[in-house]
């Protein structure tokens, strides 16, 4: 999970190799394929912005909204570059299955464990502690049958 923003920098360009696609459209789009929230307009239009520049998409006014399209360069790159989409859209799978197995409820115990972290008994603590060690073992169980691998 560390070049999350690599990975999406080629569903971007994979999304828009399928169809001319405008910025909402694309958020849209990666929030099917990744079974979770869309990434933010903070983070998606400085993609778009760098891809222009680098001239792998260009973009064209359609209404009110701006499409962008992939040019031949674009097409170059994804073509030269198949086995980072193919790494980007195996993460994407990957993170689409964990937010369906998990991924919300995980990241809601985080939550609520972090915001009241400092406020926390010893008692608690140490409950807490048993109840995660014991998740991990579950985990493990389900997993691998038992063994850290």
């Amino acid at each position: 999970m560390r070049d999350t923003k690599g990975h999406l920098r080629f569903l971007v360009l994979h999304i828009i190799s399928q169809q001319p696609s405008h910025g909402y459209y694309i958020m849209k789009k990666i929030s099917q394929i990744i079974g979770a929230e869309p990434p933010s307009p903070g983070a998606l239009y400085p993609i778009l912005s760098s891809l222009r520049k680098q001239k792998y998409i260009e973009t064209y006014n359609e209404g009110k909204r701006k499409v962008c399209r992939l040019t031949d360069k674009g097409k170059k790159y994804l073509e030269e570059h198949k086995e980072e989409l193919e790494k980007a859209l195996d993460f994407a799978e990957r993170f689409r299955v964990f937010s369906e197995v998990c991924g919300l409820s995980l990241r809601n115990v985080m939550d609520v464990i972090f915001k009241n972290a400092k406020d926390l008994t010893p008692e608690q603590k140490e409950r807490l502690k048993h109840v995660t060690e014991d998740f991990e073992r579950s985990v493990y169980n389900i997993i691998y049958g038992g063994k850290k691998s």
